[in-house]
């Protein structure tokens, strides 16, 4: 009987020694109602990449290790079918052969993986994680993920969640000292695509950064290698909250190829609560070349929100609610901004955002400058 009480004990030693702390959320974005110009749609899934919206998230850690999956939607634009295509490699600019694009939805409304990693610490001054890894610095705190690195505004990759990242890689975070953390990422690289050819070797990107915390803040720079002919950036920022109820950062990043600078920008972003009310503002300014002049151009969104018993109100006034539309200060300027009503509130282990959204857009003609729809975001934690 002794024999198998200690063995009972040695067990729950073993299994509590690899104790995980398990989490899972799902999310859907849909539309009770929406006006696109002259035509009314009712109860459609969200068919935009929703970038800041995970459909499935699960993580799982420890004190030594833990890892993360995620999903997202992604519309592929076929109205029911895929349209799978057979590209060649050597279409792609990398040897000859044949292979399919395994990476489109399945489905119209499918899901896509958008990130997968493991995370270890061999010691406590180091972590190693492994998978789809990202080199970040100062994050605004409405969206999670603008970034603002200076590109044109409404450009591919004007807006972004981190300077280089979610691909397959491997980063480490150090900490010699207290409040002084490195981090390095090495991403795997031969040309622009995911194939080895000895003719166009080239790394495909690499970055460092060094986050340094004192009393009430902190300052971060960071330098991160898009790979051979990409982008650089180059970047420094400081954050702080030592102010009751007040948090600000300034963030100012360098944008440069093999043509030299390409653009700047100044990413801003401020958060003040009392009480029951919060206030934000994401207000980053940006120059971008054109051709071989700058230009200059601005994002905006403000948002407040007011914590009452059960629920919370909220209004979003904003240029750039699904992505990176910004405006551009030249002669074809034009206005646009949403404003969205809604509040958020839970039922149980889920979370409701319900809102009116109303979009202005003086580059739409007619009855399509003004549109409007009823979103609803479903978050349930499991």
């Amino acid at each position: 009987m002794k024999k198998i009480v200690m063995g009972i004990a040695a067990a729950a030693c073993a299994v509590s020694m690899f104790a995980v702390d398990f989490s899972a959320t799902v999310k859907m974005d849909t539309e009770i109602a929406a006006k696109n110009g002259d035509a009314v749609d009712f109860l459609k899934i969200k068919s935009k990449d929703q970038k800041d919206s995970d459909a499935l998230i699960i993580s799982g850690s420890s004190d030594k290790a833990g890892g993360q999956f995620q999903l997202w939607y992604k519309y592929d634009g076929t109205d029911g079918q895929n349209d799978y295509k057979d590209w060649t490699k050597k279409e792609k600019g990398t040897s000859a052969g044949s292979w399919e694009d395994n990476n489109l939805a399945v489905g119209p409304h499918g899901l896509r993986i958008r990130n997968v990693n493991l995370w270890f610490k061999p010691i406590d001054q180091i972590k190693v994680t492994i998978g789809n890894v990202a080199i970040d610095s100062y994050k605004e705190q409405i969206f999670w993920w603008h970034g603002v690195y200076g590109a044109k505004p409404g450009s591919w990759g004007a807006f972004g969640g981190e300077y280089i990242g979610t691909q397959a890689g491997v980063k480490a975070e150090i900490k010699p000292i207290d409040n002084l953390t490195f981090e390095a990422a090495l991403f795997q690289g031969i040309d622009t695509a995911q194939f080895s050819t000895v003719s166009d070797y080239a790394y495909k990107g690499y970055a460092v950064k060094a986050k340094y915390g004192f009393d009430g803040g902190s300052a971060a720079a960071v330098f991160a290698d898009k790979g051979k002919d990409g982008q650089k950036y180059v970047a420094i920022g400081a954050d702080y909250s030592g102010i009751a109820g007040l948090y600000f950062f300034g963030n100012l990043s360098f944008n440069l190829n093999k043509d030299g600078l390409q653009g700047f920008a100044f990413d801003d972003y401020v958060k003040y609560s009392a009480d029951a009310l919060t206030i934000q503002a994401h207000l980053p300014f940006v120059m971008f070349k054109e051709k071989d002049a700058f230009k200059a151009g601005m994002y905006a969104t403000l948002k407040l929100s007011y914590a009452m018993d059960g629920f919370t109100p909220y209004l979003l006034c904003t240029t750039e609610p699904d992505g990176d539309a910004g405006w551009t200060f030249d002669d074809s300027f034009k206005f646009f901004m949403t404003f969205k009503p809604g509040v958020t509130f839970n039922v149980g282990s889920a979370a409701f955002d319900a809102a009116f959204r109303l979009d202005f857009n003086d580059a739409n003609e007619g009855s399509a400058k003004v549109n409007w729809s009823v979103p609803v975001g479903i978050t349930v934690g499991l």
